[in-house]
């Protein structure tokens, strides 16, 4: 009896070798050109992490311009935009309504950092609140729902510091004064 089970459990050994030996290993530095594009495209960020950091700036600029650091807050709305790209060429299908939000909410942000226009900020910024649960509502997420966290994320930089913006965020000028 216990030499059957020592063969049965050596043959199922061997056939799950097979099995993992057969599948195609994923490698990004071997293969064929189309094999290791299709293996750095498996393992490209989903919404869920974009939107890890998006968030994070999201509430980042908004301690910023409460604080009056419109260069800070002007930087971290264009991270964001640039990881919502991220998202866009990532995941295409979700990349009309990512662009639609850009248009409709952080434009407005955008306009309100540069002429430094707290309240005009603060009302849009809510506003752009809205459009993220209502976009999640729409894509099936409604579980993820936005609110400002009580502080800033990131504790170690300087909200408070007055600043103003630097150049025109969509046309990438902004902060390139050490060039």
């Amino acid at each position: 009896m216990k030499k059957r089970l020592y063969v049965l459990a050596l043959a199922l050994a061997g056939l799950i070798l097979i099995v993992f030996a057969a599948e195609k290993t994923m490698d990004i530095y071997n293969g064929s050109l189309e094999d290791r594009v299709n293996a750095l495209a498996k393992i490209q960020p989903g919404l869920g992490t974009v939107m890890i950091e998006y968030g994070d700036r999201f509430a980042n600029t908004y301690y910023a311009a409460k604080g009056g650091n419109w260069g800070l807050a002007q930087y971290q709305l264009k991270e964001a935009i640039e990881i919502q790209e991220v998202g866009e060429i990532t995941r295409p299908k979700n990349a009309p309504l990512l662009a639609s939000f850009e248009h409709a909410y952080l434009d407005p942000l955008e306009k309100d950092i540069s002429s430094k226009d707290w309240t005009s900020f603060e009302k849009d910024y809510q506003a752009a609140v809205e459009g993220c649960n209502g976009c999640h509502k729409a894509t099936g997420h409604g579980y993820v729902e936005y609110k400002l966290p009580a502080q800033p994320v990131e504790a170690y930089i300087n909200f408070n510091l007055k600043t103003d913006p630097v150049g025109n965020v969509e046309a990438g000028e902004e902060h390139e004064e050490n060039k």
